[in-house]
């Protein structure tokens, strides 16, 4: 028999029972998509965030305290001191230390909302690639004269005063009951990956926020972002930084940081990994329903040998081969697959933007990236499948002596 025959002596075994075979192809069915849903989105949720943290510059540096990688005694903190220093660095070309906390912001209207208050010089609305829609953003004078001035974000800014583009500019908000004059709105950035809101953020000045609210970091910062001018190479930058946070902290050659610097390659490459991780481990789980479909596809083939031993009887008594038997029900096998992992493809897609619109739904921003080496892939395995679990029932099949079969009720 050529292939061709094969074929269709497949399809019409399998369309002579339909529940049967589509209960049979729905193992595989459900494979495929589910592979193709979750490497989807894995693959979509890494683009994201890659695209988000590239959009920061390739020449930004963060230098936070503490160490997370190594046991430090005497870890010191980050200090005001230390970012006058870093400042005045040739290789620096801005640098904005930053303190942050979680505070609930008030109106006099009555109105409340949650909201991450944020310490901020004025190059920090550059090295955080932040724009404004209203207003003015933090200036050198509210720094130095410790000023009670907020720049708010949309979702802020709609929570408190009605929309996300309403004229806040000149009103008055409290943070911990102290008033604070809005200056600015910032342009909308939407949520994260994770569903963490980027326009549910106050920026007050820096020495606003060490004097009236995070009074224990008086003298400290919780981390910097430095910019490094373009003439630098970012590992040259790094280095110098490195050697003279060591000089200013006492650390001696051999001994660990009680610092960590960052650069953005760095983050990009650790986040490329784990998620990279994590979408081998959604396709993995979900390739596990492949295996159940294969052992589906096995159950009802041997049961479809037992049904047809007299039509196997009277083929090799007509002179067909033992190869031309398993040819027969190896092909019957893959097609099954085929048509379940073809239907799949169809059913992940549908599953992968179903669950993107929900995240949307629910303020989560959820990208889908469609890989056709992920969809051809699927749908190869989804074959391979069908071959693998297919060929102790075709064996089985081949075996069968002519006159045994031909007895057979």
């Amino acid at each position: 028999m050529n292939i061709t025959t094969l074929i269709k002596e497949a399809m019409r075994s399998i369309t002579s029972n339909k529940i049967r075979s589509f209960l049979t192809m729905l193992g595989i069915f459900i494979g495929v998509g589910a592979v193709i849903a979750m490497m989807s989105i894995g693959e979509g949720a890494q683009n994201t965030i890659t695209n988000s943290l590239s959009s920061l510059g390739t020449q930004t540096l963060y230098l936070s305290p503490g160490n997370f990688t190594e046991n430090v005694r005497n870890a010191r903190d980050l200090t005001n001191d230390d970012i006058n220093a870093i400042a005045k660095l040739d290789c620096v070309e801005i640098i904005a230390p930053v303190v942050s906390q979680s505070y609930t912001i008030s109106q006099s209207n009555g109105k409340t909302v949650n909201a991450t208050v944020t310490g901020v010089v004025p190059g920090y609305l550059k090295v955080n690639n932040d724009d404004m829609m209203l207003g003015s953003y933090i200036t050198q004078d509210n720094i130095d004269n410790k000023e009670m001035v907020a720049v708010i974000g949309t979702e802020i800014n709609k929570s408190l005063f009605g929309a996300a583009n309403s004229n806040s500019i000149g009103e008055t908000i409290r943070i911990m009951g102290q008033p604070y004059r809005v200056t600015g709105v910032l342009a909308e950035k939407g949520s994260s990956t994770l569903g963490i809101s980027r326009d549910r953020n106050v920026y007050i000045p820096l020495s606003t926020a060490q004097s009236r609210l995070m009074t224990r970091q008086k003298n400290s910062v919780s981390q910097a972002a430095i910019l490094v001018k373009t003439s630098y190479a970012l590992e040259d930058a790094q280095k110098q930084i490195e050697s003279l946070m060591q000089d200013r902290h006492g650390i001696f050659e051999g001994n660990p940081n009680d610092f960590q610097i960052m650069n953005v390659q760095e983050i990009l490459d650790a986040v490329g990994d784990i998620m990279g991780t994590f979408t081998l481990f959604l396709g993995g789980v979900a390739a596990i329903s492949l295996l159940v479909g294969g052992i589906g596809i096995m159950n009802i083939m041997l049961v479809t040998v037992s049904e047809r031993t007299r039509e196997i009887g009277l083929r090799k008594a007509l002179g067909a081969k033992k190869g031309d038997i398993l040819a027969q029900f190896l092909v019957e096998s893959s097609v099954l697959s085929l048509v379940g992992g073809v239907l799949g493809i169809g059913f992940g897609l549908l599953l992968a933007f179903g669950i993107a619109r929900i995240a949307a739904m629910t303020g989560t921003e959820l990208s889908i990236s469609i890989n056709p080496l992920i969809i051809i892939g699927a749908t190869l395995f989804s074959i391979a499948v069908g071959l693998f679990f297919g060929v102790y029932p075709a064996n089985k099949a081949s075996n069968l002596e002519p006159v045994i079969a031909l007895r057979s009720e």
